[in-house]
């Protein structure tokens, strides 16, 4: 079934995820047929389920998924969802919701540090699993925004500081005053059509030339 549609038992999704993208991490292909179905019928595309680690990298990769759903145990050697959920993260961070049959609080800390942003227990009924898939999908969204706010912030505290260094070697240097300086800058920044802080840096590296 497709589009939003869906039984009056199940849980629908918000319309700006509707079609989003989902991959399915379970080498219990009978029980990832299930979960493929359930997600479905909410309305989001399964678009593709990976028995392996080897597949789950490189549909990760290739398939671009909104979300990852992933069954912590997995027949592979040394490797288990939660490290195979790091390696997807390592390879380009995207949110993670993974199906656990452990309680045990060592399991939740290892997935919260391999960036696992959801942990189900199972068995995970349908009135749980729509709203963990919405509720993923939105923190790792904030996370994104508040990561970028906080890049912006360290760019623009990591400007002002070379600005700053280039202003008191101008004032030392060339023994101009500090808004001197700054118009200095100012002005090489407009004939150069250069941002004021790359100006900035470039002086600081070569302070010796002047």
């Amino acid at each position: 079934m497709s589009g939003s549609t869906c039984p009056d038992d199940m849980v629908r999704i918000p319309k700006d995820l509707e079609g989003k993208r989902i991959l399915i991490v379970d080498d219990a292909v009978d029980e990832a047929q299930i979960l493929r179905k359930q997600i479905e019928d909410s309305g989001m595309d399964v678009v593709g389920i990976a028995t392996n680690a080897h597949d789950a990298l490189s549909m990760t990769r290739d398939l671009d998924p909104a979300l990852v759903i992933m069954d912590i145990d997995l027949k592979e050697p040394d490797l288990d969802g939660i490290e195979l959920a790091k390696m997807i993260n390592d390879q380009e961070p995207r949110p993670i919701l993974l199906l656990s049959g452990y309680t045990h609080g060592e399991y939740i800390e290892r997935a919260k540090t391999s960036g696992v942003i959801t942990y189900l227990v199972k068995p995970v009924m349908l009135k749980e699993l729509i709203p963990s898939i919405v509720l993923t999908i939105d923190r790792f969204r904030e996370m994104v925004t508040l990561k970028a706010t906080l890049d912006d912030m360290r760019e623009t505290l990591a400007n002002r500081k070379v600005i700053e260094q280039a202003k008191g070697l101008l004032m030392e240097k060339k023994k101009l005053t500090e808004r001197e300086a700054f118009a200095w800058l100012r002005r090489k920044s407009q004939e150069q059509n250069k941002p004021m802080a790359e100006i900035a840096r470039t002086l600081v590296m070569m302070q010796d030339l002047l």
